[in-house]
Protein backbone atom coordinates (compact mmCIF):
# COMPACT_ATOMS: atom_id res chain seq x y z
CA UNK A 1 0.00 0.00 0.00
CA UNK A 2 2.88 2.49 0.75
CA UNK A 3 4.96 1.80 -2.54
CA UNK A 4 1.37 2.36 -4.31
CA UNK A 5 0.45 5.92 -2.80
CA UNK A 6 4.01 7.05 -3.53
CA UNK A 7 3.78 6.31 -6.89
CA UNK A 8 0.59 7.73 -7.14
CA UNK A 9 1.79 10.59 -5.79
CA UNK A 10 4.17 10.66 -8.18
CA UNK A 11 1.92 10.47 -11.05
CA UNK A 12 -0.15 13.22 -9.22
CA UNK A 13 2.76 15.45 -9.21
CA UNK A 14 3.91 14.72 -13.18
CA UNK A 15 0.14 15.28 -14.45
CA UNK A 16 -0.05 18.12 -12.77
CA UNK A 17 3.19 19.61 -13.70
CA UNK A 18 1.93 18.80 -17.32
CA UNK A 19 -0.62 20.95 -17.29
CA UNK A 20 -2.69 17.84 -17.36
CA UNK A 21 -4.37 18.28 -14.51
CA UNK A 22 -6.87 21.39 -14.64
CA UNK A 23 -9.71 22.03 -12.16
CA UNK A 24 -10.87 19.69 -9.70
CA UNK A 25 -12.57 16.32 -10.42
CA UNK A 26 -12.06 12.02 -10.37
CA UNK A 27 -8.75 10.86 -10.97
CA UNK A 28 -8.67 7.72 -12.90
CA UNK A 29 -5.26 5.83 -13.58
CA UNK A 30 -5.30 3.11 -16.30
CA UNK A 31 -2.94 0.82 -17.85
CA UNK A 32 -2.47 -0.44 -20.97
CA UNK A 33 -0.98 -3.97 -22.45
CA UNK A 34 2.38 -2.40 -23.04
CA UNK A 35 3.26 -1.03 -19.72
CA UNK A 36 2.07 2.74 -20.29
CA UNK A 37 -0.09 4.20 -17.75
CA UNK A 38 -2.32 7.78 -18.24
CA UNK A 39 -4.24 9.45 -16.05
CA UNK A 40 -7.83 10.64 -16.48
CA UNK A 41 -9.45 13.85 -15.10
CA UNK A 42 -13.28 14.27 -14.69
CA UNK A 43 -13.50 18.01 -14.42
CA UNK A 44 -16.96 19.11 -13.15
CA UNK A 45 -17.56 21.01 -16.21
CA UNK A 46 -15.44 19.52 -18.58
CA UNK A 47 -15.63 16.01 -20.35
CA UNK A 48 -12.27 13.43 -19.69
CA UNK A 49 -8.65 14.44 -19.96
CA UNK A 50 -6.32 11.92 -21.10
CA UNK A 51 -2.65 12.99 -20.38
CA UNK A 52 -0.49 9.79 -21.81
CA UNK A 53 3.06 9.12 -19.49
CA UNK A 54 5.84 6.23 -19.37
CA UNK A 55 6.86 4.44 -16.85
CA UNK A 56 10.57 6.53 -17.98
CA UNK A 57 8.78 9.77 -17.05
CA UNK A 58 7.95 8.56 -13.49
CA UNK A 59 10.66 9.89 -11.31
CA UNK A 60 12.49 7.20 -9.35
CA UNK A 61 12.16 6.54 -5.71
CA UNK A 62 15.75 6.76 -4.83
CA UNK A 63 15.99 10.25 -6.87
CA UNK A 64 12.83 12.02 -4.36
CA UNK A 65 14.74 11.28 -1.79
CA UNK A 66 15.50 14.85 0.36
CA UNK A 67 18.81 16.27 -0.23
CA UNK A 68 20.43 19.02 0.80
CA UNK A 69 23.25 20.95 -1.16
CA UNK A 70 26.96 22.42 -0.21
CA UNK A 71 26.97 25.31 2.84
CA UNK A 72 23.06 24.77 3.20
CA UNK A 73 23.76 24.30 7.19
CA UNK A 74 26.57 26.35 7.32
CA UNK A 75 29.62 24.32 6.46
CA UNK A 76 31.26 23.21 4.06
CA UNK A 77 30.32 19.57 3.28
CA UNK A 78 31.86 19.04 -0.11
CA UNK A 79 30.38 19.53 -3.54
CA UNK A 80 28.22 16.16 -4.09
CA UNK A 81 25.20 16.11 -2.98
CA UNK A 82 24.05 15.04 0.37
CA UNK A 83 21.02 12.63 0.83
CA UNK A 84 19.30 14.11 3.94
CA UNK A 85 16.47 11.57 3.63
CA UNK A 86 15.29 9.38 6.58
CA UNK A 87 14.14 6.92 4.80
CA UNK A 88 17.44 5.69 3.12
CA UNK A 89 18.54 4.91 6.36
CA UNK A 90 17.73 0.99 8.59
CA UNK A 91 14.30 0.92 9.71
CA UNK A 92 15.57 0.34 13.53
CA UNK A 93 18.17 2.81 13.21
CA UNK A 94 15.74 5.01 11.32
CA UNK A 95 13.02 4.44 14.38
CA UNK A 96 15.56 5.64 16.53
CA UNK A 97 16.63 8.81 15.12
CA UNK A 98 12.77 9.82 15.20
CA UNK A 99 12.96 9.41 18.83
CA UNK A 100 16.01 11.03 19.14
CA UNK A 101 14.33 14.03 16.75
CA UNK A 102 11.06 13.68 19.09
CA UNK A 103 12.13 13.68 22.22
CA UNK A 104 14.66 16.88 21.34
CA UNK A 105 12.01 18.47 20.66
CA UNK A 106 10.10 17.93 23.33
CA UNK A 107 13.01 19.97 24.96
CA UNK A 108 12.52 22.75 23.10
CA UNK A 109 15.77 21.73 20.75
CA UNK A 110 15.02 21.39 16.82
CA UNK A 111 17.55 19.35 14.93
CA UNK A 112 17.60 19.67 11.12
CA UNK A 113 18.67 16.10 9.53
CA UNK A 114 22.10 17.19 7.57
CA UNK A 115 23.41 13.35 6.01
CA UNK A 116 21.71 10.16 6.49
CA UNK A 117 22.63 7.40 3.81
CA UNK A 118 26.52 8.56 2.52
CA UNK A 119 27.85 6.59 -1.19
CA UNK A 120 31.33 5.70 -0.90
CA UNK A 121 32.43 8.49 -3.73
CA UNK A 122 30.65 11.03 -1.20
CA UNK A 123 33.19 9.40 1.29
CA UNK A 124 36.13 9.19 -0.20
CA UNK A 125 35.01 13.30 -1.00
CA UNK A 126 35.33 14.08 2.35
CA UNK A 127 38.42 12.30 3.22
CA UNK A 128 40.20 13.96 0.64
CA UNK A 129 39.01 16.96 2.81
CA UNK A 130 41.63 16.33 5.13
CA UNK A 131 41.14 14.75 8.93
CA UNK A 132 38.92 17.49 10.03
CA UNK A 133 36.04 16.04 8.09
CA UNK A 134 36.96 11.94 8.64
CA UNK A 135 39.61 9.47 8.41
CA UNK A 136 37.55 6.62 6.52
CA UNK A 137 37.51 6.31 3.28
CA UNK A 138 34.38 4.76 0.88
CA UNK A 139 33.17 1.75 2.69
CA UNK A 140 34.45 1.94 6.18
CA UNK A 141 31.74 4.36 7.18
CA UNK A 142 28.86 3.68 9.00
CA UNK A 143 27.24 6.04 6.94
CA UNK A 144 27.49 3.74 3.44
CA UNK A 145 25.36 1.22 5.41
CA UNK A 146 22.20 3.34 6.61
CA UNK A 147 23.39 3.08 10.16
CA UNK A 148 24.46 6.64 10.52
CA UNK A 149 23.13 9.96 10.95
CA UNK A 150 24.84 13.67 10.81
CA UNK A 151 22.40 16.04 12.58
CA UNK A 152 22.26 19.57 13.64
CA UNK A 153 20.59 21.94 16.29
CA UNK A 154 18.83 24.84 14.83
CA UNK A 155 18.59 28.36 16.88
CA UNK A 156 16.26 31.20 15.45
CA UNK A 157 16.73 29.44 12.17
CA UNK A 158 20.20 29.24 12.22
CA UNK A 159 22.88 26.20 12.73
CA UNK A 160 24.44 26.07 15.69
CA UNK A 161 27.89 23.51 15.65
CA UNK A 162 29.68 25.24 18.41
CA UNK A 163 27.36 24.81 21.37
CA UNK A 164 28.90 22.55 23.50
CA UNK A 165 26.37 22.41 26.19
CA UNK A 166 23.28 22.11 23.42
CA UNK A 167 25.31 19.44 21.72
CA UNK A 168 25.77 17.65 25.12
CA UNK A 169 21.97 17.26 25.78
CA UNK A 170 21.33 16.23 22.17
CA UNK A 171 24.53 13.42 22.56
CA UNK A 172 23.28 12.04 25.98
CA UNK A 173 19.33 11.36 24.64
CA UNK A 174 21.23 9.42 21.74
CA UNK A 175 23.25 7.79 24.08
CA UNK A 176 19.95 7.10 26.17
CA UNK A 177 18.60 5.45 23.17
CA UNK A 178 21.69 3.30 22.54
CA UNK A 179 23.44 4.82 19.93
CA UNK A 180 26.85 5.79 19.71
CA UNK A 181 27.63 9.16 19.58
CA UNK A 182 30.58 11.32 17.97
CA UNK A 183 31.02 13.68 20.38
CA UNK A 184 32.71 10.97 22.35
CA UNK A 185 35.59 11.10 19.65
CA UNK A 186 38.79 13.26 19.60
CA UNK A 187 39.76 12.69 16.24
CA UNK A 188 37.96 14.22 14.51
CA UNK A 189 35.39 15.21 17.27
CA UNK A 190 31.81 14.82 15.73
CA UNK A 191 29.29 16.18 17.91
CA UNK A 192 26.37 15.58 15.25
CA UNK A 193 27.29 12.64 14.18
CA UNK A 194 25.48 9.18 16.06
CA UNK A 195 25.56 5.57 14.93
CA UNK A 196 24.36 1.70 15.36
CA UNK A 197 25.49 -1.42 14.36
CA UNK A 198 24.52 -3.84 17.22
CA UNK A 199 28.07 -4.28 17.58
CA UNK A 200 28.62 -5.02 14.17
CA UNK A 201 32.09 -3.59 12.19
CA UNK A 202 32.58 -2.21 9.27
CA UNK A 203 33.62 -5.42 7.82
CA UNK A 204 30.95 -7.12 9.13
CA UNK A 205 28.72 -4.26 7.57
CA UNK A 206 31.12 -5.05 3.83
CA UNK A 207 29.77 -8.29 3.60
CA UNK A 208 26.17 -7.68 3.71
CA UNK A 209 25.31 -8.74 7.47
CA UNK A 210 22.91 -7.38 9.62
CA UNK A 211 22.52 -6.15 12.86
CA UNK A 212 20.03 -8.26 14.93
CA UNK A 213 16.69 -6.48 15.96
CA UNK A 214 13.57 -7.36 17.30
CA UNK A 215 11.54 -9.80 14.53
CA UNK A 216 8.42 -9.17 15.74
CA UNK A 217 8.53 -5.54 15.77
CA UNK A 218 10.34 -5.74 12.00
CA UNK A 219 8.78 -8.65 10.23
CA UNK A 220 9.66 -7.50 6.70
CA UNK A 221 13.19 -5.98 7.65
CA UNK A 222 14.68 -8.31 4.72
CA UNK A 223 12.27 -7.08 1.99
CA UNK A 224 12.89 -3.95 3.42
CA UNK A 225 16.95 -3.72 3.04
CA UNK A 226 16.52 -5.25 -0.31
CA UNK A 227 15.08 -2.27 -1.45
CA UNK A 228 17.20 0.32 -0.03
CA UNK A 229 19.98 -1.63 -1.22
CA UNK A 230 18.85 -1.49 -4.25
CA UNK A 231 18.31 2.37 -3.95
CA UNK A 232 21.72 2.65 -2.47
CA UNK A 233 23.44 1.20 -5.50
CA UNK A 234 21.31 3.81 -7.89
CA UNK A 235 22.65 6.57 -5.55
CA UNK A 236 26.40 4.77 -5.65
CA UNK A 237 25.85 5.19 -10.28
CA UNK A 238 24.74 7.73 -10.01
CA UNK A 239 27.43 10.11 -7.65
CA UNK A 240 30.36 8.08 -8.88
CA UNK A 241 29.30 9.25 -12.38
CA UNK A 242 28.91 13.00 -11.57
CA UNK A 243 32.51 12.49 -8.91
CA UNK A 244 34.03 11.72 -12.20
CA UNK A 245 33.15 14.89 -14.07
Amino acid sequence: MQKFLRFTLVVLITAFQSGALLGQGNLLLKFNPSGDFFVELAADDSPWIQAPFTADEMLPEWKSWQVVENFTYGKDRGTLTMIADLNALHPYFRDKVVELIRICNSKGIELAIVETFRTHAKQNEYKGMGRKYTNSGGGKSKHQYGLAVDVVPIVNGKAVWDNVVLWRKVGVTGERLGLRWGGRWKHPYDPGHFEWTGGLSSGHLATGMLPPVPADKYPCLEEDMITLREFWKEWETFQSATSRK
